[in-house]
């Protein structure tokens, strides 16, 4: 069976059409949303730690509930997760929307509200990632993930430059509204599924045993041995990136919204290049190398577009940053879904989502501290090249090296 078929033979299962259907399109938004979050909030007081107060309460309002949300999903209905999750997006964004249509925003409102959304999506990523091996066959989820990759790919395309154009026509309240109505139709659609629950799902206990039941389970998981490294690799290089890439392109390019949604894109199309380049790869060997080597590859590039004043250099870069990245995040989704057990895989996801985000709301405050002191495109190149370096260094261990 070659990929193309096989992509096809999973966006033929209906309760897969309709999942990536409504979550899909909720990404669009939600990226549209996110791509102009950091600018909204610099344009309020003109500061560059306004960007990262706001992303660093995010960050830390969704670390909150990850670990909860894992434990959750593992032991409840990860569908009716998914619609209370949802539903208290709709809700955040929402107010928001409102909010700043009738332009009250302060950088107080706009933090609370981002975080009541944050909160919402701890609760949703774990659900999210262990519904989707429940919406097809078995055979099939390396399929669902191929497609799902390439939608969420596309939607970083799509998003960020939906939402640099809605903003700079009609204002970050069309933005947020247009996220709102994406969020009803996700809830709508999540509704509709009727997901096949394999393995036996306990009756739920104490939420802190379930957490630490999880953690005690990805630590015996070679894979997953990475996440203390990564967690440091993305606190040093995508805090100070998203704090600072507003001010790099006032700086570098003379632009605002629309041109930062210029390189978003190009990284989003970079990621969706990458999503099917493994769609028609899959390769099946060595693949915990195939990761870590594609996402070193990537912080190279993002310091690369950092240093550069040539816009078209610079959309290159983030382009093949994108292409690596997510050649690597497919594979990465991939060998989670098909390595872990299915009662511990929600688990396993807000472990690795906590792990991973747990020190990004430091490093937002050290892109806007650093920011203060230094040219942007210096912080963010030398977070990117020292993040290369910390995942290079796990292609040297070999408990990874032999995850295949």
């Amino acid at each position: 069976m070659t990929s193309g078929i096989a992509e096809s033979s999973a966006l033929r299962v209906r309760d897969f059409r309709l999942l990536l259907i409504g979550q899909g399109l909720s990404m669009v938004m939600y990226g549209a949303y996110l791509a102009v979050l950091s600018w909204y909030a610099y344009s309020l007081t003109g500061s560059p730690s306004s960007a990262g107060i706001v992303l660093g309460a995010a960050a830390v309002s969704q670390v909150t509930t990850l670990l909860l949300g894992g434990a959750l999903a593992d032991r409840w209905d990860r569908r009716s997760m998914i619609i209370v999750a949802n539903s208290g997006r709709l809700l955040g964004v929402g107010t928001l929307a409102v909010i700043s249509a009738t332009g009250h925003t302060t950088l107080a409102l706009l933090t609370v509200c981002v975080s009541f959304v944050s909160l919402c999506d701890g609760l949703f990523h774990p659900a999210f990632g262990g519904i989707v091996p429940a919406t097809v066959p078995p055979d099939l989820v390396g399929s669902a993930n191929a497609a799902l990759s390439f939608v969420r790919s596309i939607s970083a395309i799509i998003g960020p430059a939906l939402g640099g154009a809605v903003y700079a026509a009609a204002g970050m309240q069309a933005v947020l509204g247009l996220t709102t109505a994406a969020f009803l139709v996700a809830v709508i659609t999540a509704i509709a599924l009727r997901p096949v629950v394999r393995g036996q799902k306990r009756a739920p206990s104490q939420p802190l045993r379930d957490i630490v039941e999880g953690a005690r389970y990805v630590i015996s998981v070679p894979l997953l041995a990475s996440i203390p490294v990564a967690a440091v690799a993305l606190m040093v290089s995508e805090g100070p990136t998203q704090t600072l890439l507003p001010r790099l392109v006032e700086e570098h390019f003379a632009g605002g919204a629309g041109t930062l949604s210029l390189l978003t894109t190009s990284y989003g199309a970079g990621a969706a290049a990458g999503a099917l380049l493994y769609a028609r790869l899959m390769p099946r060997r060595r693949r915990a190398v195939i990761v870590y080597t594609m996402w070193t590859i990537a912080h190279v590039f993002c310091a690369a577009m950092a240093l550069t004043t040539w816009l078209p250099g610079a959309m290159a870069f983030a382009a093949v940053r994108g292409m690596c990245g997510g050649f690597g995040f497919a594979v990465w989704e991939t060998l989670l879904m098909q390595v872990v057990a299915p009662d511990k895989l929600s688990r396993v996801y807000s472990v690795n989502l906590f792990g991973t985000k747990a020190l990004m709301p430091i490093g937002f405050a050290l892109g806007g501290w650093l920011g203060a002191y230094a040219p942007a495109a210096a912080v963010i190149a030398g977070g990117q090249i020292t993040a290369a370096v910390l995942m290079g260094s796990l292609l040297f261990i070999r408990r990874i090296r032999t995850v295949q």
